[in-house]
């Protein structure tokens, strides 16, 4: 689709993360008691305000290729009255022709969250559904079982349309030493206040956003060790190079040739076939990549096989492997000269030594309850 003159997936948001999504797990979440039903409120304020004219189709969008840190620390869970809090905040409807281009700085050249200085956070031309995504991928609670990439539908579910297709630009800023008070604006911690905690808190004063967490048993794949046994070995100490926590992430710099690589996931794609590159890495990451956007569901690392190993995997995109792309993207497997790769049950096995068996278990969404829109500063 066309959000502001941009071609852009559903939830695939132009912001660069520095954090490894946590591996899945059996447990069960902390009980929280049921909210209202849905009701979007609007405020009499609100009502005649203008809404950005909708976006339109697309005729084609770029394919998107995943990369995932595995170095990162998980950041610490924080109370909520240590929050900082926002000094100014201004919020204004997003118009089209915004956000073409990369983003960056004002309208009009990118749309996404781009770096900005320390203790400031500058959205440009992104939606509601978008910025629940990016604080619940971001933030230090995420949510049980949460594989599925940039282009997972169900994470957020409820809501008006409204949320999913108006778009807008925020310029939020905070003097609080906490987020303010580094001269890096990579800062990893003040990085992941700036984008979790805050961003929450910016969606619930200015958006009236109040949400839940809900739990539901889904059909997942467990990763297993197959019967001819596990074949790869520990990756040397210091095969790798760890990737510096706030670093963008390109593609090139990931496994250069001849050089150390990053110690990192890379999922892409080549003529018919996926393409998984890893070094330095445990299983958890493997099953993580597979269920984030190669299957049809989360993946379960049952392995029970601990340390960091290195590997290079090809297999065919097909039933197997079908991807998780929202509808309307189309096929990044791209007619080519490439000859179809091995399936991935047949690669997991002959390489890794191991193989998928299809499994239940639970998975923590987010429902929102209420929402309006915010008064234009």
């Amino acid at each position: 689709m066309l959000l502001c003159g941009t071609p852009l997936v559903r939830g695939a948001v132009a912001v660069e993360f520095d954090r490894q999504p946590p591996p899945l797990r059996r447990e069960m979440p902390r009980w929280a008691p049921p909210a209202p039903p849905f009701s979007e409120v609007l405020p009499p304020a609100t009502v005649a305000q203008a809404r950005p004219t909708p976006p339109k189709p697309a005729a084609a969008v770029r394919a998107v290729q995943i990369a995932q840190a595995q170095t990162a620390p998980a950041p610490s869970t924080l109370p909520q009255a240590s929050t900082p809090k926002w000094d100014s905040v201004t919020i204004k409807p997003s118009t089209p022709g915004d956000g073409a281009g990369r983003a960056s700085r004002g309208g009009g050249r990118g749309r996404g969250i781009p770096m900005s200085p320390p203790g400031e956070l500058f959205v440009n031309c992104m939606s509601v559904w978008e910025l629940i995504n990016h604080y619940v991928s971001t933030g230090p609670e995420p949510l049980l079982n949460d594989s599925g990439g940039p282009f997972e539908k169900l994470r957020i579910r409820g809501g008006p349309d409204w949320i999913y297709s108006d778009l807008y630009t925020i310029d939020a800023k905070s003097s609080d030493p906490a987020v303010a008070g580094s001269a890096d604006p990579n800062s990893p911690a003040a990085r992941r206040m700036l984008n979790g905690p805050m961003l929450q808190t910016l969606l619930e004063n200015r958006f009236q956003l109040k949400t839940r967490r809900e739990v539901e048993q889904t059909a997942m794949f467990s990763l297993i060790v197959a019967n001819s046994g596990f074949k790869l070995q520990p990756m040397e100490q210091g095969g790798c190079i760890p990737h510096e926590p706030g670093t963008p992430l390109r593609v090139a710099n990931m496994f250069p040739p001849g050089q150390k690589p990053l110690c990192i996931t890379h999922t892409g794609w080549e003529g018919p076939n996926w393409t998984i590159d890893a070094a330095g890495q445990g299983l958890a990451n493997l099953a993580g990549a597979l269920g984030g956007i190669v299957t049809d569901r989360p993946v379960l690392d049952k392995t029970g096989i601990k340390g960091l190993f290195s590997f290079h995997l090809v297999f065919a995109h097909d039933q197997n492997a079908p991807g998780r792309f929202p509808p309307g993207l189309p096929s990044p497997f791209l007619p080519s000269d490439v000859s179809a790769a091995p399936t991935l049950p047949t690669v997991l096995e002959q390489q890794l030594g191991l193989t998928l068996v299809p499994d239940t278990g639970p998975r923590e969404y987010i429902v929102i309850d209420s929402v309006a829109r915010p008064l234009e500063n």
